[in-house]
């Protein structure tokens, strides 16, 4: 008899459990709705933009024969002094000699003795007869042919029409694309030995190597036509293309020079933020490699033009890093720009905030006499905000409370759910705000990524 009692007692158990399991099983798994509170406090709010980028250099250039300077060794004439045709203007180092190419008037002297000048570079003016003033420039080769300038000259004498400075750009022009053809009548030089300026240099000596760091206007090379090709900028020289006894052309690259203390990162930015940036600011800028360690920056370039892509369109914003320290080049970065703060600012979590069409409202906690916990709708009206904490300028006080919806889900969620997530600040003009509130120190909130006011910090 025992034995029976206690097989039945087996055989509900086991149906029994069989059936709980079972009708278990067949219910959907809900998600579970909470809330949970937060209270309005006072601090700093700031909203930053931000992006991502990638350290680069400033200065990473080539250095061709064409950057070469020849060393002026005396200038014969000066201001408002009158000349004639052949007369000696100047004398280069290496013998060369710059002629007045007609009768007038030295308007302007541009260069002085022991100055070194590029190919290209005004050395004076000279005024004729009837007014028309030519500047005289030192052409490829030092070779500066002005038959055309005088045909300028005779014509633009003749009728009249044209004012003196647009007669002076035509000349300047016609000298630049007539230099370092043969010596005809009017020519303004006397050669000497080689060409200089960077067309068919003959190398002298060197005078730095790869890997050495150089200082703007350090002297490079010099030729054997007496002119020297200094560096444009600070840097250190990476190649070396050229040695003594070298013949080099003018787009020859002979050395390539890059900056490795002047470092700059370019970051993509929203076109909905990119109103926000102007040169200038200041940025905080933060590396992979050194996670632990902030980098201060200023925004050096805003571009004019965006790029498109999927119906958005983004800016480069060019950000130099003020001390580079141990960072270096191709290292990814993320840059913060501050484009607004307040101080003293009431600011609660973004999420608390819900909209319906043009209101926006928060839902605060109340008692009821039976003790049980309910809301009630307080209509507020919002300033600047980022991604976490957006400001309130009326309808609240520091220190209420208000309710933040939060879910925790099994597997499925519901369609109660759904509909209470869909409260939050997160359809603000600028859009993306989202995140959990933060307490920053001092009383203000913690930065987040994301755009500028209406926006995320």
């Amino acid at each position: 008899m025992k034995k029976w009692i206690i097989g039945s007692v087996l055989v509900a158990t086991v149906g029994g459990g069989s059936w709980f399991f079972l009708h278990n099983e067949e219910q959907p798994q809900m998600a579970t709705a909470a809330v949970q509170t937060s209270t309005v406090k006072k601090g700093d709010l700031e909203v930053n933009v931000t992006g991502s980028g990638s350290v680069t250099t400033i200065t990473d250039q080539d250095v061709t024969a064409a950057n070469t300077l020849l060393g002026v060794k005396s200038v014969s004439v000066v201001s408002g002094e009158s000349v004639s045709k052949g007369d000696t203007l100047l004398t280069f180092e290496n013998g060369e000699t710059i002629v007045a190419p007609f009768d007038g008037e030295i308007t302007s002297v541009g260069i002085t003795s022991a100055s070194s000048v590029s190919e290209g570079t005004v050395l004076l003016r000279i005024e004729n007869e009837d007014g028309f003033i030519s500047p005289i420039t030192r052409g490829n080769g030092t070779t500066i042919d002005t038959t055309s300038s005088e045909t300028t000259t005779e014509s633009e004498s003749n009728s009249g029409e044209n004012s003196e400075g647009q007669n002076g750009a035509e000349t300047e022009s016609a000298a630049g694309e007539t230099g370092g053809t043969s010596s005809t009548e009017g020519a303004t030089t006397e050669e000497s030995g080689n060409n200089s300026g960077g067309s068919g240099l003959i190398v002298d000596t060197v005078n730095v190597k790869e890997g050495q760091m150089v200082n703007k206007g350090t002297t490079l090379m010099t030729f054997t036509d007496g002119s020297i090709l200094q560096a444009p900028s600070k840097g250190t020289i990476t190649s070396l293309a050229a040695g003594s006894g070298d013949s080099v052309q003018g787009s020859t690259t002979v050395a390539h020079i890059t900056d490795y203390s002047s470092l700059e990162t370019t970051i993509s930015v929203d076109e909905l933020d990119i109103t926000n940036i102007e040169e200038g600011q200041s940025v905080e800028v933060t590396a992979s490699a050194f996670p632990d360690e902030k980098f201060e920056g200023t925004v050096t370039e805003v571009a004019s033009e965006g790029t498109s892509s999927n119906g958005v369109s983004t800016f480069d914003v060019t950000v130099q890093i003020t001390d580079p320290k141990n960072l270096k080049v191709g290292m990814s970065t993320e840059a913060s720009i501050e484009v607004e703060s307040k101080q003293g600012a009431l600011y609660i979590p973004v999420e608390a905030v819900y909209e319906s069409g043009d209101e926006k409202y928060v839902l605060v906690p109340t008692s009821s006499s039976d003790s049980s916990q309910t809301t009630k709708k307080v209509t507020v009206e919002t300033g600047i905000s980022n991604d976490t904490s957006v400001e309130i300028t009326k309808g609240l006080s520091e220190g209420d409370t208000v309710q933040i919806p939060k879910v925790s889900s099994n597997q499925t969620s519901s369609q109660d759910e759904k509909a209470m997530m869909k409260g939050g600040f997160g359809n603000e003009s600028g859009g993306g705000m989202s995140g959990n509130p933060g307490q920053a120190p001092n009383g203000g909130p913690s930065s987040a990524g994301g755009r500028g006011q209406g926006g995320g910090q």
